[in-house]
């Protein structure tokens, strides 16, 4: 029978709202972002509001992530034994090991493994029952943590150094590095207006923020806040105010120096610091090319006197944070490039992985083309394996669709096939730069992640960001022109320009629905961990049940 639900009943509500606000008619529309209508900011709070009040509940969903930094953390949830799990401990026990003096961990590794001809075989482990810590680094008899240290210096080390507790639980820093992915979000679209969009709808701004917060995978890695999700949220946070500061600066005026040479700064600054958390995403700092082109190569600033200090505000963080990074490789693993992940002791030998092509096919298509499989139930969605022919070992997770084919935001790049629409581009060369290389940047490191990893749903958030970011001046640079068309009286922009606000905002409504279920569909099975939270959720959304 059906049963009232108040919270239903918000739900709907707000839905109800949502869609009555973003209909074609709408102010919203009709009103420029950059105007600062009181009406418009309200409704940029409120997005805010929501978006960051489920940055702060998700990764709490999985109840042993509820603490700080207790002695019986996790301790149901995962190997019944340790008080704390590996997918826990190891930046805590980095930053013990750093705050006394060594970079290695403290944990002598046992004399089986350092017995072993080839410590990083998997079976040979196996046969010699080895206990040694999984997914740690081993080199030259020593454990170490491969993943990048800059999460660690950021939150475990000053924790352990200021209250002498160690092991600070991820899930609280996860959700400040989150707060900041969302601020950087409202604030690089907002620059990205001021640069490019100037007439962009209130709407359209607001709709891009969500499609990129929501079309990313960031609830995804909250709902299981382990280290390896840890360390994507903080390079991708800190990748998206590395952009933000630089659309920033290219926004400011010369004359404005000190904010222009501070805003160079702490984006270069945030983008060195990306290479510490996830090295792979430090290829989007070749945008830093669309973005100052005009002002530094365009009208040739960079030969003028002024181009030194901005040069050296730009610069000098970059190589600061590089010779960090570089002697702490090379003092660990005895090369400046060294980042320790081949050194793994995981699944499979990361020492004789190795590039092989065949990998190559099977990641693109299920990292990107891969359609969601739907099924009539709660939570609607089904997890697929990656298939593939090739003999060789695919370390792989299920996947719930890929990037473009589950993410129909994304699919406006499609127009850049469309010779009109890459002359629309022309004329905004910056913003055509910064297009292509999110697209180039998509590709890339969808190779590079199976090459040096595997196919995992969660590395699709190494791009989805800057990739959404490209799509939203696709969509930005739709508006624009059928709007300033439509204004002229052209009658197929006056009929195209509505079509074109339902499809943004149903494609932004897919992205919320689509994600939200994905929560519930995929790892850790929240069915299992939070019985009372799944079975209430199903039967609110199923309410024909």
């Amino acid at each position: 029978p059906l049963q009232f639900s108040l919270l239903r009943c918000i739900a709907v509500f707000l839905a109800l709202l949502a869609i009555y606000a973003l209909r074609p008619q709408s102010g919203l529309w009709h009103r420029r972002w950059l105007a600062g209508n009181v009406c418009d900011r309200a409704a940029g709070a409120v997005l805010a509001a929501i978006l960051a009040a489920f940055v702060v509940v998700v990764p709490f969903w999985e109840p042993g992530n509820t603490g700080l930094a207790t002695e019986n953390y996790n301790v149901a949830f995962w190997d019944h034994e340790s008080k704390i799990s590996f997918v826990y401990e190891q930046y805590g026990a980095l930053a013990h090991s750093l705050l006394n003096g060594r970079l290695d961990l403290m944990q002598d590794p046992p004399e089986e493994l350092l017995a072993l001809d080839n410590p990083y075989d998997s079976t040979a482990r196996e046969a010699a029952q080895v206990n040694s810590l999984w997914d740690h680094a081993y080199y030259n008899g020593r454990y170490y943590v491969y993943f990048g240290i800059v999460p660690c210096l950021l939150f475990q080390l000053p924790f352990e150094a200021v209250t002498g507790i160690q092991n600070l639980a991820y899930p609280p820093c996860m959700i400040v590095m989150g707060l900041l992915f969302l601020l950087a979000s409202f604030g690089a679209v907002h620059q990205v207006v001021r640069r490019w969009f100037s007439q962009a709808s209130s709407a359209a701004y607001l709709l891009s923020v969500a499609a990129i917060v929501l079309g990313s995978q960031l609830y995804y890695l909250f709902v299981r806040p382990y280290i390896y999700e840890y360390a994507i949220v903080c390079g991708t946070s800190l990748l998206m105010l590395a952009l933000w500061f630089w659309l920033s600066a290219a926004n400011t005026a010369v004359e404005r120096r000190g904010a222009l040479l501070a805003k160079l700064a702490l984006g270069s600054l945030c983008m060195a610091l990306v290479a510490g958390c996830r090295p792979q995403m430090e290829l989007f700092a070749v945008l830093a090319l669309p973005i100052f082109w005009q002002r530094y190569i365009a009208q040739k600033r960079l030969r003028s006197r002024a181009r030194a200090g901005e040069a050296a505000a730009f610069l000098l963080p970059v190589v600061l944070v590089a010779a960090g990074l570089m002697w702490y490789n090379y003092a660990r693993f005895g090369s400046p490039f060294d980042f320790g992940a081949n050194y793994n002791l995981t699944g499979n030998d990361m020492t004789k992985r190795g590039f092989n092509v065949v990998r190559i096919g099977p990641a693109v298509f299920t990292s990107l083309f891969d359609l969601p499989r739907l099924k009539s139930v709660f939570p609607f969605l089904q997890e697929t394996e990656v298939t593939t022919n090739a003999v060789i070992r695919t370390i792989s997770e299920p996947f719930v669709g890929g990037m473009l084919a589950a993410t129909p935001f994304t699919w406006v790049l499609g127009l850049l096939a469309l010779p009109q629409t890459r002359q629309s581009l022309r004329r905004r060369p910056g913003a055509a730069g910064f297009v292509w290389l999110a697209v180039a940047g998509m590709v890339i490191i969808t190779v590079v992640d199976c090459e040096m990893a595997g196919v995992l749903y969660r590395y699709l958030m190494d791009y989805s960001p800057v990739l959404l970011l490209g799509a939203v001046l696709c969509w930005l640079l739709l508006e624009s022109v059928l709007a300033r068309r439509a204004a002229a009286g052209e009658t197929l922009a006056v009929t195209l320009l509505p079509v074109l606000r339902v499809a943004m905002a149903a494609a932004v409504a897919w992205s919320a629905v689509y994600r939200f279920f994905t929560l519930f569909a995929t790892q850790p099975w929240l069915q299992g961990l939070n019985p009372s939270l799944y079975f209430n959720v199903a039967r609110l959304v199923q309410f024909w049940m």
